[in-house]
């Protein structure tokens, strides 16, 4: 896959409004190409020292005709606040 593709994941995914928690956090799955994209919401990190840092958001895999993949993509920050900000949107009431 190219950049071009995570590129145009990312922003299905800060439109997305479906979201889903499972164990390893809250992901939406999003439709590019033929194919079904897995979007992991960021969770607060940890460095060092124990303080709370934030992280990105990540795409963890994708399937369709010909199986699964499993990825680990991370978006850049302007991409991680899109994906935030749709999944605090979809959460409101």
């Amino acid at each position: 896959m190219d950049a071009a593709t995570f590129t145009a994941v990312f922003a299905a995914a800060a439109s997305s409004t479906t979201w889903i928690q499972t164990n390893l956090g809250k992901v939406t799955e999003v439709n590019h190409e033929g194919q079904t994209w897995t979007v992991l919401l960021p969770g607060m990190g940890t460095d060092e020292a124990g303080e709370a840092t934030p992280s990105k958001a990540r795409i963890t895999g994708h399937h369709g005709f010909g199986g699964t993949e499993f990825a680990d993509v991370e978006a850049n920050w302007g991409q991680t606040m899109g994906v935030v900000d749709a999944a605090m949107a979809a959460a409101r009431i």
